[in-house]
């Protein structure tokens, strides 16, 4: 099966929980590969499986380099403890991950929760082209490029939502969570990636990070949160370092000079170090 037809398989399975993001009507059918809604809006899907939800694309910082670095990082198996607590929490049929990049979290969560068909959407399209791109997982998630504020789900559609190291929209969340249902937010704590912010910013306000506003935000929507602290050791070698130090925005405003003698140095490992806040509504 192709991943047109296998898109279209997973759509028809939950077309009552999606939603026009246009006009907020019901879809009604998804046909030769295109979703219709009430009002006559359509959505094709890509060669690749994929939705485009936005009226336009949207220019991010993430290229198509940072991306396909992010990509190698990921797959290494960087996040995965992260994610092993992660899979603990969720619930239900039907799962978004919020801010899901070029998919390798999304991808690694479905097929350690099999009970949940998984959604990523990102407002990223070169994320999600490289999110469709490759050969077909097993299970296949819906990839698709959308905006958080705007989310292409029915109030109460879904049991989970996973928002990984990504801004959130506590509003959208609130609306298309079931009662019951189950938000999990992962956000970095002080030491993660310490070793490499001490080669890039050894003294100033950047040398150190404090997770306390975005924690402080999060726990302000929602008064009671779980926290689960997650912290491990990394090894890097030297293509992983070099991988690591292109995804992070943390080294993008270091000189090109600065750049250089990180790079030749390198790392042996890197400090993984994350709280994974959970809510239950």
């Amino acid at each position: 099966m192709n991943k047109i037809a296998l898109a279209s398989q997973f759509l028809t399975a939950h077309l009552n929980q999606f939603e026009c993001p246009v006009c907020h009507a019901p879809f009604t059918a998804i046909d030769d590969g295109t979703l219709r809604c009430q009002n006559d809006h359509t959505f094709d899907l890509s060669k690749k499986g994929t939705l485009f939800f936005l009226n336009a694309p949207v220019n991010t910082e993430y290229t198509d380099e940072m991306l396909r670095n992010r990509q190698q990082m990921l797959t290494s198996g960087f996040f995965e403890p992260m994610l092993g607590e992660v899979v603990k929490h969720l619930q239900g049929d039907l799962v978004l991950d919020a801010g899901s990049g070029e998919g390798t979290t999304t991808k690694w969560l479905a097929s350690h929760y099999p009970s949940g068909d998984f959604v990523g959407l990102d407002i990223s399209k070169p994320a999600i082209n490289i999110a469709g791109s490759g050969v077909v997982s097993d299970p296949q998630p819906l990839f698709a490029v959308g905006d958080l504020a705007k989310l292409p789900f029915e109030t109460n559609a879904l049991s989970s939502i996973v928002n990984i190291l990504s801004p959130a929209n506590y509003q959208e969340f609130d609306r298309v969570l079931q009662p019951g249902g189950v938000l999990i937010k992962v956000i970095p704590n002080s030491h993660y990636l310490t070793e490499l912010r001490q080669f890039v910013y050894p003294e100033g306000e950047h040398a150190t990070y404090d997770n306390a506003p975005v924690k402080q935000h999060f726990i302000a929507q929602y008064g009671e949160v779980d926290f689960v602290p997650v912290q491990y050791q990394f090894e890097l070698t030297p293509a992983l370092f070099k991988a690591l130090f292109a995804m992070t925005p943390l080294t993008w405003q270091a000189s090109e000079e600065r750049r250089n003698e990180i790079l030749n140095q390198g790392l042996p490992n890197i400090t993984a170090d994350f709280e994974v806040g959970i809510v239950h509504l």
